[in-house]
C-alpha cells in the first residue's frame, strides 16, 4: 500500500504498516518515498518485578526502533520514552524533518490503560520538509516553560511524559509538566472552538478542556489540557493565541501537582474519528524555538 501526501504548512502526521510507504510531493516538485521496513521496541531496564503489573513510584525506560527506506536509502530511528531523552531532536535528512512518534511494539511491554496513545498501525510518524516550523504561526507557550527544556523529572513521577510508564507499566496518553496549582495555561495558538468535556461541575472526576484549531492547508489540530482549576474564557467562543485560557494543576492530582497535555492531527479530508495523537513535545519543542525568536527580537512578553 502506498499512501500518496503533499507537504505543506503544517506538519504530516501518518501511520505505516511493514511493507507500506509514503510517497510525499515536496514543495519544489520533487517526492520522497518512504517505506517502513520494520519496527521493535525493548525495555532497556525497569525496576517492576514482572512487566505489565503497576508498582507504585516504579520506573521503565524503554527504546522503539523503526527501520525506514527513503528513496531506497536504508534509515535506522531510535527513540527513547521514559528518560530524558524522550523529549528528543527530529532527524533532518533528504530534505526533510521527521519525527518518529511511535512503535505499536512497545505495547508489547506496556499496558495502554492511562489515555490513547498506541498507534493503529505499526508505527507512527511526523513529516514537514526541513527547515519548516511545524505550522505557519508563532507559538505562545503553553505554560510557563521550563528553561531550556522540558524535564523527566517534573513529568509527574518521573515517567509521564507521552508514552512514559506511568507506574512502570502504564503507557501515558500524555504529557504531564509539574507546576503548582493556578499555573497559568495559556492558548498556545489561535483556538476556533473549544469547551470542557470533563468537568466537575457536570460530575465528573476531573476538569478537561478541549480545543481545536482549523488551519487553511485543511488539517485540523486538537489540543486538551486536564487538571484545571477553572477556565478564563467563555466557552464555544474562538480564543485568541496567547490568550489566558486556565489556571491549571489544580484538580484530581495525585501526587504531584501538574498539568497534562494532549495533542492530535486531523490530516485534510478525513474523519474525526481518524485523527492521529502525537507527542505534545512537538509542540513545546516549536514553542522553545520561536521563544528565542521573539526574545531575540526584544520581546519579553513570550511567557
Amino acid at each position: 500500500m502506498t499512501l500518496e501526501k503533499q507537504t505543506r504548512p503544517t506538519l504530516t502526521a501518518f501511520e505505516l504498516d511493514v511493507g507500506e510507504e509514503l510517497r510525499l510531493a515536496l514543495a519544489d516538485g520533487t517526492s520522497r518515498v518512504i517505506r517502513l521496513e520494520s519496527s521493535r521496541a525493548s525495555v532497556d531496564h525497569t525496576t517492576l518485578k514482572e512487566l505489565k503489573k503497576p508498582e507504585f513510584g516504579a520506573h521503565t525506560v524503554l527504546r522503539m526502533h523503526a527501520r525506514l527506506t527513503i528513496d531506497g536509502h536504508a534509515v535506522d530511528l531510535v527513540r527513547w520514552v521514559g528518560n530524558q531523552q524522550s523529549f528528543y531532536e527530529p532527524w533532518e535528512l533528504f530534505g526533510l524533518r521527521l519525527w518518529f512518534d511511535a512503535a505499536a511494539a512497545l505495547f508489547d511491554h506496556l499496558n495502554e490503560d492511562h489515555g490513547p496513545c498506541k498507534p493503529r498501525k505499526a508505527a507512527r510518524f511526523a513529516v514537514q520538509e526541513a527547515g519548516a516550523r511545524i505550522c505557519p504561526v508563532l507559538l505562545h507557550p503553553w505554560c510557563p516553560l521550563p528553561p531550556n527544556c522540558l524535564r523527566i523529572e517534573d513529568c509527574y513521577q518521573g515517567s509521564d511524559c507521552w508514552m512514559g510508564p506511568y507506574f512502570g507499566a502504564d503507557a501515558h496518553g500524555g504529557l504531564d509538566i509539574n507546576h503548582p496549582a493556578g499555573t497559568p495555561i495559556w492558548a498556545p495558538l489561535p483556538i476556533h472552538e473549544h469547551g470542557l468535556f470533563n468537568s466537575l461541575t457536570s460530575g465528573d472526576n476531573n476538569n478537561r478542556w478541549r480545543g481545536h484549531c482549523h488551519w487553511p492547508d485543511g488539517s485540523s489540530w486538537t489540543l486538551q489540557v486536564h487538571h484545571l482549576l477553572r477556565l478564563r474564557v467563555p466557552e464555544d467562543q474562538p480564543v485568541m493565541a496567547g490568550a489566558l485560557l486556565a489556571d491549571g494543576a489544580g484538580v484530581r492530582n495525585g501526587t504531584h501537582e501538574h498539568s497534562h497535555f494532549v495533542f492530535k492531527v486531523r490530516e485534510p479530508g478525513t474523519a474525526p474519528e481518524d485523527e492521529i495523537a502525537l507527542d505534545p513535545w512537538i509542540l513545546f519543542w516549536q514553542m522553545y524555538r520561536d521563544r528565542e525568536t521573539t526574545l531575540a527580537r526584544g520581546d519579553t512578553t513570550a511567557g
